[in-house]
């Protein structure tokens, strides 16, 4: 079973990780857009914070690209909007933040009802292509592993296995098939998740799965946002 690969920012990722997997891609984590009033109707007064929880996601929540937020903010690269994303969060040091950027995000292009993506998780939005992918290469079963709670184990490739593991899992998360062929990784302060695989044709997997991505090279960081 793999462990969680915990990966820094002093080498590229391709850097880090087991040499059979020979590819990886930085999956992004899709914007949740509620129903129209939804916010209005759950907050009890106008300066409650909330967020949808994971059965609302998936029974009401629709996905939003990052390509379609960009455009509303006017933003050239998927690099802007995570650093406007992880600036509001206070996840950048002060001399990488971009405060410019975060207020375009947080004040002109959020409304009340489209939600950050899901922060240091996997994206519920995620389930139904996970189970394609660990059950692509015969793979009947999953391996899981948190090293911060330090619970792991294997499940059937279902989705009602992978929204319990999604729900109550914390911060760091590693999901692998019996063969490990594939991995998918959370990323802490981050909206992304890092995919693993042994196959060198990952971009062809990535747009079957219909992921907005960025394949990685030999020079990506996991600060690749810099």
């Amino acid at each position: 079973m793999l462990d969680y690969i915990w990966l820094d920012d002093e080498s590229p990722i391709l850097q880090q990780v087991p040499v059979e997997y020979s590819s990886a891609a930085l999956i992004f984590s899709p914007f949740i857009q509620m129903p129209e009033g939804w916010g209005n109707a759950k907050r009890k007064n106008d300066y409650e914070h909330i967020y949808p929880n994971d059965d609302e996601i998936r029974g009401i929540g629709k996905a939003v690209s990052w390509k379609k937020v960009m455009s509303s903010c006017c933003f050239q690269t998927h690099a802007e909007l995570a650093l406007a994303l992880m600036t509001s969060i206070g996840a950048l040091r002060d001399e990488f933040a971009r405060e410019d950027l975060a207020e375009v995000v947080l004040y002109e292009n959020i409304n009340g009802d489209l939600y950050y993506p899901s922060e240091d998780h996997i994206s519920n939005f995620h389930i139904p292509s996970l189970v394609k992918v660990l059950g692509a290469n015969g793979s009947n079963r999953f391996y899981y592993a948190e090293p911060i709670v330090e619970n792991r184990g294997v499940l059937d490739i279902t989705e009602a296995n992978l929204r319990t593991v999604l729900d109550e899992a914390a911060a760091e998360l590693v999901l692998t098939d019996e063969k490990m062929d594939f991995v998918f990784m959370s990323v802490y302060d981050s909206f992304i998740n890092v995919f693993l695989a042994k196959d060198k044709n990952i971009h062809e997997l990535v747009e079957r799965m219909g992921w907005e991505a960025m394949i990685c090279d030999e020079s990506t960081y996991i600060s690749w946002y810099r």
